[in-house]
């Protein structure tokens, strides 16, 4: 299960299309994605860090107080350039919107599946 958290309705969109081949969940907020994140903890999770309500980074940091959640790798797919090291938030690529070529998104994707740790 792949879980996407994007506010722009086009981007979630996207998302759906892009992977279309595997099991998604799409999330407009950061609290929606966290509500489901208690009952379901997904392979991967594709977040945009400039969210209306909590950003994801406030995300980021809410999911290491679970322990179930630590191993989750995250993909940052933002409107601007993050500079910052986000590996111990499970961030293992940071994409840029309009820079980000379909292909590398998906391949991300590919090597994040089945990663996780229990």
């Amino acid at each position: 299960m792949i879980f996407v958290v994007d506010d722009e309705l086009e981007w979630r969109g996207y998302y759906e299309r892009l992977l279309r081949d595997f099991e998604v969940e799409v999330f407009s907020d950061g609290v929606a994605v966290m509500e489901r994140m208690n009952e379901v903890v997904p392979e991967v999770l594709i977040m945009d860090v400039l969210l209306t309500g909590p950003t994801g980074f406030a995300v980021l940091h809410e999911m290491q107080s679970y322990e179930e959640l630590t191993g989750v790798p995250v993909i940052v797919v933002s409107g601007v350039a993050v500079e910052e090291d986000l590996s111990e938030y499970g961030v293992v690529r940071v994409f840029e919107k309009g820079k980000m070529l379909p292909g590398e998104l998906l391949e991300a994707v590919k090597e994040c599946c089945g990663k996780h740790k229990d």
